[in-house]
């Protein structure tokens, strides 16, 4: 019998942390693929990685990773924020040991949904259609075993994911990888009307960037690849110059990358016939310490788009750059301020409230998110939370009753629930935890 979720009230006392910490890095490299086994549940997470907001502010895309290999495989599991309810009907199951899971919005709503499996070095992708009462999910290769059953998750099956491909013009052939342990993935939407929309996927194991452009109806083709350095880990577009920024945790150097438009749709590949489209534009270095235990992790942008984000583990901390146009065309790319922040900084949110931007930021092994004043340069709140917070998403609708900051607790294997509106009593307090 399928286990209702709980959505558990917290004390606001502090609690013990759950036993050592697993995964306290998700970027170990691939095991098994676990196609054996149980279906993954659509009721329930199995060592949560991330949490994304579907633009129509009702429905939860919570990325169960699996990473225990107890079920068949991963899952992106659908929770409705309103009705405090998981929805199996969105419920999808892909290869173990995901990354995070990205969205394609057009005119306001969520039409397909993007996910790395590093078990299969392959990138799955989902369109979506229906409303936010009414979601329903497809993909290449799928089916749902037992519909009424315990196998009543849509299964994606490896055969229906994108590793590689061939492309060939008169004077040679290339064979195209996603790369080795896909990981994290953005979206960059065409600024001309004759660009596609791209998907990037970075690999951690290699360092190669993996271009997919993406149709009208919202599915990807592998068309070329970039490689930078070992340990890509960050990715992020700047909506406001389109250009892409790249981490590695084995660098302290953050990667600046351009997008060759062409000028023309049926124009041949700009660049090269492995790579029509990115071209690196600067290397920004950022001052580390002699011992280095690990490096950047996430990055985010501003609002306005002058401002990169992004968290650093040695020492821990949190980055303001400034990447604003120099005038000339070119981003400035200095550091404008460097904060202390508690053990293993992870993922960002970013949430404006009363015109002032605020950054939450994930701190994997001190159970905890805190709050940043980026133009101040200070951590404004610390949040305790549950055991291993990672991925985090804002879901800011007023107009659902929905004020809330969602952290995937990857150790304790629920969702935190934290109050962000401003005139609650519990502001900036985890009021509950999904499982």
């Amino acid at each position: 019998m399928k286990s209702s979720p709980r959505l558990l009230a917290r004390p606001l006392a502090l609690r013990l942390a759950f036993g050592a910490l697993l995964g306290a890095s998700f970027a170990g490299s691939a095991c098994s693929d676990g196609l054996s086994g149980d279906a993954h549940p659509t009721d329930r997470v199995n060592y949560p990685l991330s949490v994304t907001a579907d633009p129509s502010g009702r429905l939860l895309w919570v990325v169960s990773g699996n990473f225990d290999l107890g079920y068949r495989g991963a899952a992106v599991l659908g929770y409705d924020v309103v009705d405090n309810r998981f929805v199996p009907e969105v419920a999808f199951e892909i290869g173990s040991f995901p990354g995070p899971f990205a969205l394609l919005e057009r005119d306001g709503r969520a039409v397909a949904g993007f996910i790395a499996s590093r078990s299969e070095n392959a990138v799955y992708s989902v369109t979506l259609s229906g409303d936010a009462t009414n979601p329903t999910v497809a993909c290449a290769d799928g089916e749902r075993a037992d519909p009424d059953g315990a196998d009543s998750i849509l299964r994606c099956r490896e055969s229906g994911a994108i590793s590689t491909r061939t492309v060939s013009d008169e004077d040679a052939s290339v064979e195209l990888t996603v790369g080795d342990d896909p990981y994290n993935l953005t979206i960059r939407k065409s600024k001309n009307g004759v660009d596609p929309d791209l998907l990037l996927v970075g690999g951690m194991g290699d360092g190669r960037l993996a271009q997919l452009s993406i149709n009208q109806t919202g599915v990807p083709t592998l068309i070329g690849q970039f490689d930078l350095g070992d340990g890509l880990y960050g990715l992020v577009e700047n909506p406001a110059t389109g250009r892409i920024y790249a981490s590695s945790k084995l660098s302290s150097a953050l990667s600046v990358l351009e997008v060759a438009r062409r000028e023309k749709a049926d124009e041949p590949g700009v660049l090269e016939l492995a790579n029509p489209y990115l071209r690196l534009v600067a290397s920004v270095s950022i001052p580390e310490p002699a011992v280095v235990r690990d490096r950047a992790r996430d990055l985010a942008i501003s609002r306005d788009g002058t401002r990169l984000y992004a968290t650093y583990r040695t020492p821990d901390s949190f980055i303001t750059l400034d990447i604003a146009d120099d005038g000339r065309g070119n981003p400035r790319n200095r550091v404008l301020n460097k904060i202390a922040m508690a053990n293993d900084p992870t993922a960002m949110a970013i949430h404006e409230v009363d015109g002032q931007e605020l950054v939450y930021v994930s701190c994997f092994r001190d159970d905890r998110v805190e709050v940043v004043d980026p133009i101040a340069g200070q951590v404004i709140a610390s949040i305790k939370t549950g055991a291993g917070p990672s991925g985090l998403t804002v879901v800011d609708r007023p107009d659902l009753g929905v004020r809330r900051l969602y952290v995937a607790l990857f150790t304790d294997q629920a969702i935190g629930v934290i109050d962000i509106d401003p005139t609650s009593p519990f502001y900036h307090t985890e009021i509950a935890e999904i499982r």
